[in-house]
């Protein structure tokens, strides 16, 4: 169904509730030790002087003293008893909170060898497989017509000669409808690599490898030092510079100014309509939006487009290749991360100049970072990295293969995926599940900006916009979607009840 989502992980999943369990079992632990003590000063009281002495003066009150002491500590309410009862429960708690743990981790090695020798068998058999079908396709032209129609099947030699025509279209359409192959294709390719190929690119790249066989990271820093001895996946210096206002279309810089803070995100939707327009031929775009926080201050809101240059050797774009590659091999730094933190510190700097809030006041204001794509692993990437100075809080994704960044547990994520885009697979994992990262996946067969057998058709990034569209409806009736977006929603709502200024730069880069 086009119109439906499904939710995992987050504040609702088993992660968040293995976190419950355990923090419910200390707060059980925490009463048993108050109730231990109350029953120790209520014990105490059979040998207080005064109960002593009352013994021999008044034997029937003291023996009800000394038998309401013992009831005090007995079942069904005594408060030794009940301190026991806690702590069992808080024992009970910890030992299924762990079971749970355990579970969870034994599935996830299950199905990450289920994938590595799946995607040792896809891999290898796709090689054996196009091998054998140039194989047949030459012999089938070498052969006589009649022999050939004596040979093969009519069924079998339309088929070789359809993928002979169109190869890729046929891989695309085995992707587009088993989308889980990209994750297998590429959790097994370290596997596929083997022992030798380490030895050979450490021999012809800078970089070590220590591992056998390769981590994925370690295949994707091979291709990128082994692109740059030919002078490939170059990154260069990022150069960051205030979008100017279009004369033609804006009288003056006030009206274009205006213009811009009318399109401030104040949804899921509105924030992937903004981020699918960024961008052009020569460079990169990238929007902040510096939101009023109701209370004099300021949160911030960070747009991030998708890739727009896919050659080899970089140019002035550094929403390119080179970049992802960079990101996916485990890099920081990057001229499109830098390009980013330029953007958001010049924005602040303006911002503090117009209005006399301090910067150092704004530079501490929490940030969304929001991306498509490319944009989704730049967020991830620039949250992962605690050194940048940005007090990241949310990131939004769309499409983005961000399972393997290391995002703090402080930083709510919400990964927004389509099941036939084989884009946010290419990490070979699925996202994390705990309490501060869901993940909301929508089947868009069907669709009709969705082309049948053509996976990048659901990578599209007004297609992400309308699904943002069902995620502001789900919102409001899914709990996890409504803790998730609990943050975001805030920040939102300050955008449709305050002024919120808006800031678009171009984003390029330089070479030596």
């Amino acid at each position: 169904m086009t119109d439906s989502l499904a939710v995992s992980g987050g504040a609702t999943g088993i992660l968040a509730r293995v976190a419950d369990m355990r923090a419910t079992a200390d707060v059980l632990d925490a009463k048993g030790d108050v109730l231990r003590r109350l029953a120790g000063e209520v014990a105490a009281v059979a040998g207080h002087d005064a109960v002593l002495g009352s013994q021999l003066l008044s034997p029937l009150t003291g023996a009800r003293v000394l038998a309401e002491v013992a009831e005090a500590q007995l079942p069904p309410a005594g408060l030794t008893w009940v301190a026991l009862e806690y702590e069992a429960s808080a024992t009970f708690l910890r030992g299924a909170a762990t079971a749970y743990e355990e579970t969870d981790t034994a599935l996830a090695r299950l199905a990450e060898l289920r994938d590595t020798a799946t995607g040792v068998v896809l891999v290898n058999g796709g090689l054996l497989a196009a091998g054998g079908i140039a194989l047949t396709s030459l012999l089938l032209d070498a052969l006589p017509d009649p022999l050939v129609d004596a040979l093969t099947p009519d069924a079998f030699a339309a088929w070789v000669e359809s993928v002979g025509e169109d190869p890729l279209g046929t891989v695309m359409g085995e992707l587009y409808d088993h989308p889980w192959a990209t994750d297998a294709l590429v959790s097994g390719l370290p596997w596929v690599l083997g022992t030798e190929v380490p030895l050979v690119l450490s021999a012809v790249t800078p970089w070590t490898f220590t591992s056998v066989p390769l981590t994925y990271e370690e295949v994707v820093a091979g291709i990128v030092a082994g692109g740059g001895l030919l002078g490939l996946f170059a990154d260069g210096t990022p150069v960051v510079t205030p979008e100017p206002y279009d004369p033609a279309r804006y009288p003056t810089p006030e009206a274009w100014q205006a213009a811009l803070d009318a399109t401030a995100a104040d949804s899921v939707s509105a924030l992937f309509d903004n981020i699918s327009g960024l961008g052009d031929d020569t460079g990169s775009e990238v929007r902040v939006t510096a939101v009023p926080d109701g209370a004099g201050g300021y949160t911030w809101l960070v747009e991030i487009p998708g890739t727009q240059d896919w050659a080899p050797r970089s140019g002035s774009n550094p929403s390119n290749l080179a970049t992802n590659l960079r990101l996916m091999a485990g890099s920081h730094g990057t001229a499109m991360e830098e390009g980013v933190l330029e953007a958001v510190r010049q924005a602040m700097a303006s911002l503090s100049d117009r209005t006399g809030v301090p910067l150092a006041d704004l530079e501490g204001g929490p940030v969304t970072l929001a991306g498509h794509s490319q944009g989704g692993i730049v967020a991830a990437s620039l949250a992962a990295d605690p050194g940048n100075g940005l007090n990241v809080t949310t990131v939004v994704t769309g499409g983005s293969p961000v399972a393997n960044m290391a995002v703090p547990d402080d930083v709510t994520v919400v990964s927004i995926e389509h099941v036939q885009d084989p884009v946010h697979h290419l990490d070979g994992n699925p996202n994390p599940g705990g309490p501060n990262w869901t993940t909301v996946v929508r089947d868009v067969d069907g669709h009709s900006q969705v082309t049948a057998g053509d996976p990048f058709s659901a990578h599209h990034g007004a297609l992400y916009a309308d699904t943002g569209a069902l995620v502001d409806e789900q919102a409001s009736t899914d709990p996890a979607l409504r803790l998730a977006l609990a943050d975001l929603q805030g920040q939102f709502a300050h955008v449709r009840d305050g002024e919120p200024h808006v800031f678009q730069f171009d984003v390029g880069q330089e070479h030596p």
